[in-house]
């Protein structure tokens, strides 16, 4: 939290490691996530490397991991989550691996972690290619029998060898002999084809044969199709048998290069009923026994995928950890003496000391004659930003980096956002009833939120949800007290505190009415804290709402754009731009800013404060208030306000349009010192340093970096003053037209807050009232359980996530455009440590501390 006003200060430095002890220290800064490295081998590409072999080579067993993962996923094998954090594995790393006897008979053996990846590979691609043929087979024999019964009771006990075509149709139609001629009872040649074709294609499949042979063949197929399951796609096809009998030798050819066409398979048939019988019986023997050896090696198989998938995950995570470290290598540049690698990194300046205690330690350990050291540098480069957050203020800091990276150094909008956010959200969501029902949500996961960050859900919307558990936690917070103001609990009003209004009316005539009118003179004293409960039955309500909401969303819209604005000054002092910024855009800044819509601010609360129903002065009364929109309107025309009655003043106080004529002066002089004096100060500074530097120019040869910071400043220096001047425009008309956009913008705090208890009120009457409640009856008590069930579901649907969604974006929106415009640059480099936490975390994680100098959460 302590960097959480302004990023981290940063550090640029050369580290020097020896090749033998860098993947060590890599292995370490990536769990620690301290350090930044740059490529110092841009030219290069990636095969010019220096350890790409070994990039190559770490990728290629991880495809072999991928092959079994996959054939993992096909069997539906379990694979356990990883719970421990294994270091990084070195390719030449080799170490006692006791190699299961499910898929070797050898004891064990020292094998390196590649032989053992290799060996399962080799092991898996095995079983799998033999359980493929052993499948294929099974279904070639379930198909062939499937074939042969079938066609088997078509035929009956017909002797292919001796019958003609017409004894096959007999036999085939029931004994009924169809179109029979004397081609029948030829001595040709018939052939006699039987197989099996997929059943979505058997009607064209019987079409195309039977155009082909104009009718001399004779075709038929089973009623009952069956599923078989194709080995090489593992799905289901549905197939069913049929009986091809074409008379000749060429038409039997040409039936034979349509079933190839259609993809048929073709299984023979023996000729004699005896040889039909005893087939069968063979096929039922092979087929029982087949099942039976693949029952077990499909069984063997799953106790070995089993047992792999048991390490598969280990193994998984060092090897992608060794790759980006190898990665990371590829960035560093070898000396001349090759023996020392050097690069270049950005490192938090708090954990300077922690990073040259781990390149120590590392260097002790394996005992090295180089030491690990890192040298400081002085660049002109811009460093990367980065905010130090927990598990509390990373949701609000990730609102900030969706819209943008903070300028290095500058003021923070997360830190302000921790209580601007919610609270403008709860103007717009004021409910208590809502409120409570999303307190409990993110109570709920904020109770099982070490059980939520175990499982790592997968689901986007679930992270993106459990991922602002603390934002919603103060949404609701904030939303049960502003509807506590706004005396709203699922659209219904509560008395605490006596009503401050008095009515004519009885007690009994106020239960036959539904609502009645409030007058100023029926108002005795204000109501202690929030808006009073007999608003709820008033006929004016709605008018009274939205002068109350309209006003307040003004008030708090120029408040919060001020408070922007004064940012900006906290920034303009961090980077010592006294004169340039300060006295020549910020002081007419604020000026423009308060002389116009500040003084309408003070114009509603003057308006509040003298004019009201208890007044006895005729021109205090609340009928002789003046509008405070046609007040602001008059003075930006510059025109006199008219009273709204004769016996009333046209303003509040004696010499207003005065003093009004003097803001308006003020704030339009304000313009041009803000559109003509920072880009002429900024000419006339330039022209002064480039003549300073113009007598010190450093010589390239001799002193390259000073030459390179020179080259630098005199780049920075030589703008001109016409594109100083367009710059500055764009940015003078942005802000004039913006101030009073935004302003209106404001007003959605007004709105929104207006319709969501609207929605509220009309479910509540439309569905709870007149549907349950009016039913005094037996019946009405029971309807009451099903009408509340029905208005439940509304009100968490639409009120609740589809409102608070609403209301969420327009306060996101708030917080971009209207308040962060004023002081925020968001022009920044987001710091992007070497972290294994963020390449290999399996879902959305809570960003922390990144270094072991503080507890580490992570999501």
């Amino acid at each position: 939290m302590s960097y959480m006003l302004r990023s981290d200060p940063m550090t640029q430095c050369d580290m020097f490691l020896p090749p033998d002890v860098a993947f060590l220290v890599l292995s370490n800064l990536g769990e620690m996530e301290c350090v930044q490295f740059t490529d110092l081998n841009e030219e290069l590409n990636a095969f010019q490397r220096t350890y790409v072999l070994e990039v190559c080579r770490i990728a290629d067993i991880e495809r072999k991991l991928r092959y079994i993962n996959d054939r993992m996923r096909d069997d539906d094998i379990y694979i356990p989550k990883l719970i421990d954090n294994p270091p990084a594995l070195e390719l030449h790393e080799t170490n006692a691996y006791e190699v299961i006897n499910a898929f070797t008979a050898c004891a064990s053996y020292s094998l390196s972690s590649e032989t053992t990846i290799e060996k399962w590979e080799r092991v898996v691609v095995e079983m799998t290619t033999s359980l493929t043929t052993m499948n294929k087979t099974y279904g070639e024999l379930t198909e062939m029998y499937y074939t042969l019964s079938s066609v088997s009771l078509m035929i009956g006990n017909a002797d292919l060898q001796t019958a003609n075509l017409g004894t096959i149709k007999q036999a085939a139609t029931g004994g009924k002999v169809i179109q029979r001629s004397a081609a029948d009872d030829s001595g040709a040649r018939l052939t006699v084809i039987t197989g099996l074709v997929q059943r979505k294609r058997s009607y064209c499949f019987q079409l195309m044969l039977w155009r082909l042979s104009h009718g001399c063949a004779f075709y038929k197929q089973t009623d009952d199709d069956q599923i078989f399951r194709d080995p090489m796609n593992n799905t289901d096809v549905r197939k069913v048998a049929f009986l091809l009998v074409a008379q000749g030798e060429e038409l039997g050819v040409r039936m034979k290069k349509v079933c190839d066409g259609f993809r048929c398979d073709l299984y023979p048939l023996p000729p004699t009923a005896a040889e039909r019988t005893k087939t069968e019986m063979l096929l039922t023997t092979k087929i029982t026994d087949l099942a039976l050896v693949l029952k077990e090696t499909k069984f063997h198989r799953c106790m070995v995928m089993h047992t792999i998938a048991k390490s598969y995950p280990t193994y998984l995570l060092r090897l992608r950890k060794a790759k980006a470290i190898y990665h990371v290598m590829n960035f560093f540049t070898l000396d001349i003496t090759k023996n020392c690698l050097i690069g270049r990194c950005w490192i938090p300046t708090a954990d300077l000391d922690q990073v040259q205690a781990v390149l120590d330690k590392s260097g002790e350990k394996l005992a090295t004659s180089v030491p690990c050291f890192m040298s400081k540098l002085t660049t002109i480069e811009t460093p990367p930003t980065f905010h130090r957050t927990n598990r509390f203020t990373y949701g609000f800091q990730a609102l900030i980096s969706a819209y943008g990276d903070s300028t290095y150094r500058e003021l923070n909008p997360g830190l302000y956002t921790i209580i601007t956010f919610p609270f403008l959200f709860s103007l717009m969501f004021g409910d208590m009833g809502h409120g409570t029902i999303m307190l409990a949500a993110a109570v709920w996961m904020l109770v099982n939120e070490k059980k939520f960050m175990a499982e790592r859900s997968d689901s986007e919307i679930w992270n993106i949800f459990f991922g602002g558990r603390y934002i919603m936690l103060l949404m609701s917070c904030f939303s049960i007290y502003a509807g506590f103001v706004y005396n709203d609990c699922f659209s219904k009003a509560f008395t605490i505190f006596g009503s401050g209004w008095t009515v004519k009316q009885s007690l009994a005539e106020l239960t036959k009415q539904e609502t009645f009118l409030l007058e100023p003179g029926d108002h005795t004293h204000a109501y202690y804290f929030g808006k009073d409960p007999f608003w709820e039955l008033a006929k004016n309500k709605i008018l009274f709402e939205n002068s109350l909401k309209m006003k307040l969303s003004i008030i708090i819209g120029v408040t919060h754009m001020i408070f922007g604005l004064t940012m900006s000054l906290f920034n303009f002092l961090f980077f010592k731009q006294y004169r340039y910024k300060i006295y020549l855009q910020f002081i007419p800044q604020i000026l423009f800013l308060l002389c116009i819509f500040f003084w309408l601010v003070i114009l509603i609360f003057f308006k509040w404060f003298k004019y009201g129903g208890a007044s006895r002065n005729v021109k205090e009364s609340q009928g002789c208030a003046p509008l405070v929109l046609i007040l602001f309107i008059d003075m930006v025309l510059m025109s006199t306000s008219q009273p709204v009655a004769p016996e009333c003043d046209a303003y509040m106080f004696n010499g207003q349009q005065n003093v009004q004529r003097a803001l308006l002066g003020v704030a339009v002089l304000s313009v041009p010192i803000m559109l003509f004096g920072p880009p002429c100060y900024a000419a006339q500074a330039a022209k002064k340093k480039r003549k300073a530097l113009m007598s010190k120019i450093p010589s390239e040869a001799d002193d390259p970096e000073a030459y390179a910071v020179w080259k630098h400043e005199m780049e920075h220096a030589s703008e001109t003053f016409g594109d100083l001047m367009i710059h500055q425009g764009v940015e003078t008309i942005e802000f004039v037209l913006s101030t009073i956009s935004h302003t209106a913008s404001y007003l959605r705090l007004w709105a929104l807050s207006l319709a969501h208890a609207q929605l509220s009120e009309m479910l509540w009457v439309m569905i709870f009232s007149k549907m349950a409640l009016s039913d005094h009856t037996f019946l009405g008590s029971l309807k009451i359980v099903v009408v509340f069930i029905i208005w439940g579901t509304f009100t968490l649907n639409i009120l609740v996530l589809m409102e608070g969604l609403s209301a969420f974006l327009h306060t996101l929106r708030l917080h971009w455009v209207e308040f962060m415009s004023k002081f925020f640059m968001g022009t920044g480099i987001m710091f992007k440590p070497f972290s294994f936490d963020a390449l290999f975390s399996d879902a959305v994680k809570d960003k922390t501390e990144v270094c072991p100098a503080a507890k580490t959460f992570e999501y």
